[in-house]
């Protein structure tokens, strides 16, 4: 009988002191210590011919040429196709981005050191594949909330907002490997943003200590954060002296989220973990602006057996995760921003008008809504087939 195998490496990729950080544009120093490492991840599945590789960084983002980069050094070291290779950034705002050329030596030479490290991480996932099962499950948590705060006036500020829209929920999905470790991936979709432009301590935020919390109780696991469609979310935080955000709130953001975790796996659902199947798109987005470029959109689908991850290069959103779960014919369906590269902040088109910092800095026209909506559609039908 025909089975899933899965393969998993970790490699560092903590950056040299000095670095800059992204994620802030009044943050002009370099980083000045590091609170946590920060990590790249290699997931491989594997069955006969079929090959899928996922990486995980924890950064606050790479371009799409940065991406296209990364991408291409794999396929010259492994001979892994690019459209099978899925990279997915965790978006910590307490450590560097790659965009596509970077502001001195110190940082390309990081952009390479960063480079290397996932081809080193990809090999050695390859070389450790072994048999797996494949399970899904959810459990609630609460680390944050909508971030779209209205003002008196009627203006809109980054602050918190509870009930705007929302995914208070661990998605986690399992291979249970013979002869290795579990490999689990799970996503919240929520920024990595506890601490704020102040802070210039290296961290893989609350998502690496929800990653260090999981494996330290369960050593025979390797927990994969993947971040989803988390631009309009924010972790909860508290402002004092002009200081936002503090560790002891970033730790206890990574317990709450390692909890839910645990909990989720204790109520796992089997699936099928075949056919395996990788599909990359790329969808023209309309500019905002009347004399702006058009935006090139990357899609990455991996259908697992009855389940299906579509990732999207860009900011997106937390209700294009809801609308691909309402709308996918999977049995479990997982949408993940900050993949392959971003084109910037998608919203959603209601939220244009009333503004705020998403719709002022993104790229994209309202009607992409729209147009992204109708090519999840299409993905979903072709990752079904």
């Amino acid at each position: 009988m025909e089975t899933l195998e899965v393969g998993h490496a970790r490699e560092c990729i903590t950056p040299p002191l000095g670095i800059g950080m992204r994620g802030y544009a009044a943050r002009t120093d370099g980083a000045a210590d590091v609170h946590d490492d920060l990590f790249v991840n290699a997931v491989v599945l594997e069955n006969g011919n079929e090959r899928v590789a996922i990486l995980a960084y924890d950064l606050c983002g790479f371009g799409k040429e940065g991406g296209a980069e990364f991408k291409s050094a794999i396929e010259q070291a492994t001979g892994l196709d690019p459209d099978k290779v899925l990279l997915n950034a965790s978006h910590t705002h307490a450590g560097p981005g790659l965009g596509r050329a970077e502001a001195d030596q110190m940082e390309n030479d990081y952009r390479q050191q960063v480079r290397d490290k996932g081809v080193e991480a990809l090999r050695a996932a390859l070389e450790n594949t072994a048999p797996a099962t494949f399970a899904v499950g959810a459990a609630p948590v609460d680390v944050g909330c909508n971030r779209r705060e209205r003002q008196p006036d009627g203006s809109i500020k980054l602050g918190h907002n509870p009930g705007g829209p929302c995914l208070h929920e661990a998605t986690v999905w399992r291979f249970a490997r013979t002869g290795g470790d579990d490999v689990v991936l799970f996503s919240i979709p929520m920024h990595g943003t506890t601490l704020g432009q102040r802070n210039l301590s290296l961290s893989a935020e609350w998502m690496g200590r929800a990653v260090h919390f999981l494996e330290t109780e369960s050593p025979d696991m390797k927990a994969v954060f993947l971040q989803g469609c988390g631009g309009d979310q924010d972790p909860y935080y508290t402002v004092s002296e002009g200081r936002r955000g503090t560790f002891d709130e970033l730790e206890q953001h990574g317990r709450d989220a390692a909890t839910a975790v645990r909990t989720a796996l204790e109520k796992m659902r089997e699936l099928n973990p075949l056919p395996l199947r990788s599909v990359l798109w790329t969808t023209e987005l309309p500019p905002k602006e009347d004399d702006g470029e058009p935006q090139s959109l990357p899609l990455h689908g991996v259908r697992v057996g009855d389940a299906v991850l579509v990732a999207l290069g860009c900011e997106a959103f937390v209700e294009y995760a809801l609308f691909g779960r309402a709308t996918s014919p999977a049995k479990e369906t997982l949408i993940l921003g900050y993949s392959g590269g971003s084109v910037g902040y998608l919203p959603t088109a209601d939220v244009y008008e009333s503004g705020g910092y998403e719709t002022r800095t993104s790229k994209v026209a309202p009607q992409s809504e729209q147009i992204v909506k109708e090519a999840m559609r299409r993905m979903f039908e072709e990752l079904a087939r």
